[in-house]
């Protein structure tokens, strides 16, 4: 499926990731916090606890941090970012959006319906509609 213009309310050079983008993006991610999170816990099983708010901690605010750009490490490396819908501008910086957008996949079994909505027509999960962003090519 090819990524198309998203709307006329944001501007016309914005193209929506698509969802294979979205998934190898978090993916990426997942894999950036699981892996040092499960070595470094074997190392030391007494850190366990601040290592998992740590990870828990970028989880949420992935998208905003002013360190990768406004982008997670793999939306970074998938060539994606978030934007807010109304303006087209990055999410940089803006930590509630960055939790509004994690809030849905907090919920448990609503988490697994959330992540199957980026393949619905609109491509946006519950968080992106109760941020007000989308998702789209860097």
């Amino acid at each position: 499926m090819e990524p198309t213009s998203y709307s006329a309310f944001t501007p016309s050079t914005l193209v929506k990731a698509t969802a294979g983008q979205r998934f190898l993006a978090i993916l990426v991610d997942a894999l950036v916090v699981g892996i040092p999170l499960g070595v470094l816990s074997a190392i030391a099983p007494s850190l366990r606890p601040l290592l998992q708010v740590a990870a828990l901690g970028y989880m949420v605010v992935r998208d905003t941090l002013p360190t990768f750009g406004g982008q997670s490490i793999g939306k970074k490396m998938i060539g994606i970012r978030v934007v807010k819908e109304t303006t087209g501008a990055s999410i940089l910086g803006d930590y509630a959006a960055g939790l509004i957008r994690y809030v849905s996949l907090l919920i448990p079994l609503f988490n697994i319906v959330d992540a199957c909505m980026v393949f619905s027509s609109d491509g946006k999960r519950f968080g992106d509609k109760w941020a007000n962003t989308i998702v789209v090519k860097a």
